[in-house]
């Protein structure tokens, strides 16, 4: 374990100032995600659309993944990893699709791909990882962010066919 430790400290990725690099990237986003929410005024008190709050926050965070986990020197990663960077990679292309088709303006930057996309496309990459053997028990911090990300999506999919849209509850409240 230890001449494990030292061989990834001696390619240079794994730098004393990574950490603090990191630290930085999922401030920023989750910083992000709560501007975006001030902005649009969806962070309310009582929160009446938290699932949504939250959708914009890992979306923020997916963004962050591959930044994150694009490490050169890293050879081998996790099944949270993998779902976390196949997330965030899915939300850079259709953000970079979005822009080169010039829908800018009603882009929904952290949120591209909608709940039912999202979660069956991270089910997919779940399942297709756990059949290739990725699901080792590894408690980095990297792969717990995955897994609760990717699960958080998953949840959003299956919800999608059970909830009611964000406007159906309260119009059924205000008759």
């Amino acid at each position: 374990m230890a001449a494990k430790r030292q061989t990834s400290s001696a390619s240079g990725s794994g730098s004393s100032d990574r950490p603090v690099i990191n630290a930085i990237l999922v401030l920023g986003a989750v910083g992000w995600g709560l501007s975006v929410l001030v902005d649009r005024g969806r962070l309310t008190w009582p929160p009446v659309a938290l699932l949504g709050a939250l959708s914009t926050l890992a979306g923020c965070l997916a963004l962050v993944g591959p930044v994150i986990l694009m490490r050169p020197g890293t050879k081998e990663g996790s099944l949270g990893e993998l779902v976390w960077l196949t997330g965030g990679l899915l939300v850079w292309l259709f953000d970079l699709s979005g822009a080169i088709q010039g829908r800018t303006r009603s882009l929904n930057w952290t949120t591209p791909l909608g709940d039912r996309m999202m979660g069956l496309a991270i089910l997919a990459v779940l399942l297709a990882g756990w059949r290739c053997g990725l699901a080792a028990r590894n408690w980095s911090w990297t792969n717990v962010t995955g897994w609760a990300l990717g699960l958080f999506w998953i949840g959003m999919a299956v919800g999608s066919w059970w909830l009611p849209p964000a406007g159906g509850l309260a119009g059924l409240v205000a008759r």
